[in-house]
């Protein structure tokens, strides 16, 4: 057999086992939506899934791209098919430039296969949490009062909250958080028609003066002070006389009087001056119903070595 004959076959052979490699490969990435390494990762998926209202037409827009992206590179890689079976590789030099090009496509088709996983991976888990989120407030039912905060309940509460608020029924239940939202109301609005009354020249913008319907209101709330401490003064006798042991019941509830005496002290004198972050531990003394043992049964807090 002639050498020129010999180069022949095996020019024929090489060419067919590179046919089948490009006809395997193009079975393997149809499916998984393979491309070149030029074609953008797929972020826009999550972008989409985390984005707030505003963006969304952006990632509509980015998720257009990438789809028109995907079905020209399957065009491509049909038209790579095609191509391949015609390839005229004729020496090892040809055949070690296919090797070293596919394995840059392998590459970057790999490259490509686990970005996108991942992308849908992460897209899988925000939209799992947000509709968690949804799941849980519309259990939230509205006509169940205990499955509101705390804070929100409606609450007996003393008849200066009420005229503080305007409401002439005395016995309307009110809750923790409209009595504080009553109070930082009319401070927006003081600030509102008297700017420089309120809050000029104070050294922070949460504070605000106390005058007029507010000065009122805690004044009310000085007196319940003055009566609460008087209560919890002769409870402390009380517990002192008995001598309670260390670490006992009756040790944590003397102990749960003090602290509240000793912050009732603090409140007693009414500001001139007040910040938003104090508003709350004078309006939830309006709320008296069974005030000491709510304080006997409160968890002692662990004080700080100084």
């Amino acid at each position: 057999m002639s050498t020129s004959a010999s180069v022949s076959k095996k020019e024929k052979k090489t060419s067919k086992k590179a046919s089948k490699k490009e006809v395997k490969m193009e079975k393997v990435s149809e499916p998984v939506a393979s491309h070149e390494p030029e074609v953008a990762a797929p972020e826009p998926i999550v972008n989409e899934m985390t984005a707030d209202e505003p963006a969304q037409e952006n990632s509509t827009e980015f998720n257009s791209d990438f789809y028109s992206l995907m079905d020209k590179t399957i065009t491509m890689f049909n038209e790579l098919n095609e191509i391949s079976k015609k390839l005229d590789i004729i020496d090892e030099k040809q055949i070690k430039s296919f090797i070293v090009e596919k394995k840059k496509m392998d590459k970057a088709i790999n490259t490509f296969e686990i970005t996108y996983l991942e992308s849908l991976a992460s897209a899988y888990k925000v939209a799992k949490k947000a509709s968690s989120k949804k799941s849980a407030k519309k259990s939230a039912d509205p006509s169940n009062p205990g499955s509101e905060p705390a804070v929100k309940k409606p609450l007996e509460c003393e008849k200066c909250l009420h005229e503080f608020m305007g409401k002439t029924d005395s016995s309307e239940l009110i809750s923790r958080n409209q009595a504080y939202t009553a109070v930082t109301d009319f401070v927006k609005s003081e600030k509102k028609s008297n700017p420089d009354k309120i809050s000029a020249n104070l050294d922070n913008d949460k504070e605000f003066r106390v005058y007029g319907k507010l000065k009122t209101f805690l004044d009310s709330v000085g007196k319940i002070i003055n009566k609460n401490i008087s209560l919890i003064q002769a409870e402390v006798k009380t517990y002192e006389a008995s001598k309670p042991e260390e670490g006992s019941k009756q040790m944590k509830e003397l102990s749960n009087l003090r602290d509240e005496l000793e912050r009732l002290n603090r409140l007693k004198s009414i500001p001139d001056v007040m910040g938003y972050t104090n508003v709350m531990s004078y309006t939830n003394l309006c709320f008296t119903v069974d005030y000491l043992n709510k304080i006997k049964a409160k968890p002692v807090k662990s004080k700080a070595k100084k």
